[in-house]
């Protein structure tokens, strides 16, 4: 379940070549409710996640999310499609200070809260987020982007980096409304 913990706690977005986004003023950041708002329902999620260097494997989800906390936040639970079984639940919401998400993820494989901090830029189709973080193999950037498609929707894929590597997709994903 490790690569699936990666893979939920970075969370729901879709890459943009280039650098990490920049922390944009507080003031300038859409609220989290509307940015994400295509992203409130059911969906069916494709997900590929990253298990090593040339390897990936695919895993099913079904999402549920809903605004929360008065609108001020996102919930988001995911269930394994196959089983129905709890993975796991993230809550996104907005520091009306820094203009940054913090988003908390629970797994259920661990049993554990994480929280990430993350700078956001809004687009016309969607957001992207980036955030540092440190594991296992020592201090990482993360840059995600999440594509809202116009069909019904969204696609997602989140990049990582050491020191001295170059960006590496370790997640990508698509989820589609459920029927």
């Amino acid at each position: 379940m490790t690569g699936i913990w990666m893979a939920l706690t970075l969370l729901a977005t879709t890459l943009q070549a280039g650098e990490p986004v920049a922390a944009p003023p507080a003031e300038a950041v859409a609220g989290i409710a509307a940015v994400t708002a295509p992203e409130a329902g059911r969906f069916r999620v494709i997900n590929w996640l990253w298990s090593g260097p040339g390897v990936t494997r695919e895993v099913r989800f079904t999402l549920e999310t809903a605004p929360a906390l008065d609108g001020a936040g996102l919930r988001t639970q995911w269930r394994d499609a196959e089983t129905g079984s709890f993975v796991g639940e993230l809550t996104r919401t907005q520091d009306p200070a820094s203009g940054e998400w913090v988003q908390h993820w629970f797994s259920a494989a661990s049993g554990q809260w994480s929280v990430t901090r993350q700078s956001v830029q809004v687009y016309e189709d969607g957001y992207g987020t980036a955030f540092s973080g440190e594991d296992g193999h020592g201090p990482f950037d993360v840059r995600t982007r999440t594509t809202h498609l116009a069909t019904g929707g969204y696609d997602w894929i989140i990049e990582r980096r050491y020191p001295g590597t170059d960006w590496f997709v370790v997640d990508r994903g698509e989820a589609r409304p459920a029927d």
